[in-house]
This record gives structure tokens, C-alpha cells and sequence, in this order.
């Protein structure tokens, strides 16, 4: 069960920003999110430095996830939901942001997977005007 509700918060998170996503959004910074939108970028990555884990040490990797599963709840996905704004230029700046994030993230997700990573801090990229 816990595993539905991981695999159904990355399913969300990957399809929500898909919409209405146009080059003239404004490119978002940490500084910049709501408290909810934070949340949901925080708990994507966390997830995906589990998930980083478990492909290291599969068994600790299942109780990182199992344990992410029990701390956030079963209503983790409506909550994480709710979080995010319904305005699809702003759910598109969003999803920009966490792209950017997971990038700066690649290195240490694919070569340093570790349990003390999860409660890193978030990387702050910078801009998409920035980098081109």
C-alpha cells in the first residue's frame, strides 16, 4: 500500500506541470514558492533520494521508503495536491524549478547515494535565463 501512494505522488508530480506550459513563464526560485509548493518540491526530492538509495541497498532503501510512506500518511498525496496552484502557467514554473533541481541533484543521486542526503538541504539552480 505504501508503495501505491509513493508511486502515485511521483506519477503526480511528473504530469503536473505538463499543462499550459509556455517559454514566457517566469523562472521560479526557492525564495519564490508557497508553502505548499515547497512541500511538494521537498517531498519529491526526498523521494527521489530514497529511491537513489534503494537502487544502492535495496533493503534500506524499502524501509527509507516505507518509513517516507508512514511519516507522510496516507492522505500525503491529496495534501501534496493541494499544495500546488491550479494556475497552469504557475504549476509550469513550478515543474521548471524542479527540473532544475533534480539536475543540480543528478551527481549526487547517481554516484553518492546516501541516508544523510534526505534531509539535505535543496539545491537553489540557478534560473532558466541564467543557464541559457
Amino acid at each position: 500500500m505504501n508503495g501505491i501512494i509513493l508511486t502515485a505522488l511521483f506519477v503526480l508530480v511528473l504530469t503536473s506541470g505538463l499543462g499550459g506550459c509556455s517559454k514566457e513563464t517566469k523562472s521560479l526560485q526557492l525564495h519564490d514558492l508557497t508553502t505548499g509548493e515547497r512541500r511538494y518540491i521537498e517531498r519529491f526530492i526526498i523521494l527521489e533520494r530514497a529511491r537513489a538509495v534503494a537502487l544502492v541497498d535495496s533493503k534500506l532503501g524499502q524501509t527509507l521508503l516505507d518509513s517516507l510512506a508512514t511519516a507522510w500518511g496516507d492522505s500525503s498525496l491529496a495534501d501534496t495536491r493541494r499544495g500546488l496552484s491550479s494556475h497552469p502557467q504557475r504549476a509550469a514554473a513550478v515543474h521548471d524549478l524542479l527540473l532544475r533541481i533534480l539536475e543540480a541533484e543528478r551527481d549526487s543521486l547517481v554516484q553518492v547515494p546516501s541516508t544523510r542526503r534526505l534531509t539535505a538541504p535543496l539545491p537553489d539552480p540557478p534560473s532558466a535565463t541564467d543557464s541559457n
